[in-house]
């Protein structure tokens, strides 16, 4: 299971990268990644700060799979066992979403933001809380 771990490492690391990548101001691919009412009015303005803190939140994600893949941090074994559950649960969660604007059962469909949650974040979710929940229990 080396290989999942590190592969949800580099995705966690990948998706910090891109939080503080917008943190600093850019704006690629804001547009579909925030949710957006059917007018186009977007649900939420993410501040540099809320990036930021989602960008480090991404990155002890990373961390945290780094450790299972037994690369960094192994003196913490309960905590990195614990850590993986959680994060299993958190992207469970997002998966199945609010039952509006996100996740499995969203009722807005038709923007931008809802056709790449169905086709991209969704199932991302679902893997990354699949696998982590594989890594807790072979852990």
């Amino acid at each position: 299971m080396l290989w999942l771990a590190i592969l949800n490492a580099a995705i966690f690391l990948t998706l910090g990268v891109l939080h503080f990548y917008w943190a600093l101001g850019f704006t690629w691919a804001l547009d579909v990644v925030v949710p957006a009412k059917p007018t186009g009015e977007k649900m939420l303005s993410p501040s540099a700060a809320a990036s930021t803190v989602v960008g480090l939140g991404l990155s002890m994600m990373a961390a945290v799979h780094l450790a299972n893949a037994r690369l960094w941090l192994t003196e913490f074994p309960y905590v990195i066992k614990y850590s993986t559950m959680a994060i299993a649960i958190i992207f469970f969660l997002r998966a199945f979403g609010d039952f509006k604007w996100v996740g499995l059962f969203k009722k807005i469909t038709t923007t931008s933001f809802a056709k790449n949650d169905t086709r991209y974040y969704v199932p991302l979710c679902l893997f990354l809380s699949a696998s982590s929940f594989l890594l807790f229990f072979l852990r």
